[in-house]
């Protein structure tokens, strides 16, 4: 009987070490946006001494390259969008939705602040929009933190392509 105990002891201390481990890294992955200010919100980057249109300027090249279309916004908004791929029209207008061919567009909004002398900081918030330009239908859902990784890259290139020598 004793040797069961022990045994029970050790199996239930290795998985209670292993469930630890495992709850320390997913809580340790999560944390990596606690470093950013709180205005930097999903995706950001600090760009250096161009202008607000040379941002601008490369954010729509960028976008552009990378298959967005830029959405027709008063001159201070700058937003981009592009067709879901087939897993993102699953993952948010369902296997029904999808089958039946329910439109689904990714739609990124950027925002450009001062931040210091010479400095700007251009950030993004990206949604999965269903039925787009359905007034009834249309529903549109924010993207989690943990999903801005491939936005955060194409902020990272506007700012290689804004702070290049001699771009336009």
């Amino acid at each position: 009987m004793t040797s069961f105990l022990r045994i029970l002891a050790t199996k239930s201390c290795v998985s209670a070490a292993a469930s630890l481990f495992i709850l320390t890294a997913l809580l340790g992955a999560g944390c990596s946006s606690l470093n950013k200010p709180a205005s930097a919100g999903f995706a950001s980057v600090i760009i250096s001494n161009p202008s607000m249109d040379k941002i601008r300027a490369a954010a729509v090249t960028v976008f552009q390259q990378n298959g967005y279309r830029q959405m027709a916004l008063p001159a201070d908004e700058l937003a981009f969008e592009r067709e879901a791929t087939r897993r993102e029209q699953i993952d948010y207008a369902g296997f029904v939705g999808a089958h039946e061919g329910e439109e689904v567009l990714i739609r990124v909004r950027l925002s450009i602040e001062a931040s210091g002398v010479g400095a700007y900081r251009l950030s993004c918030k990206a949604y999965a929009v269903c039925n787009p330009g359905q007034a009834v239908f249309e529903t549109s859902t924010a993207l989690f933190g943990f999903q801005s990784g491939p936005y955060q890259k194409l902020l990272d290139n506007v700012k290689g392509t804004a702070e290049m020598p001699g771009a336009k």
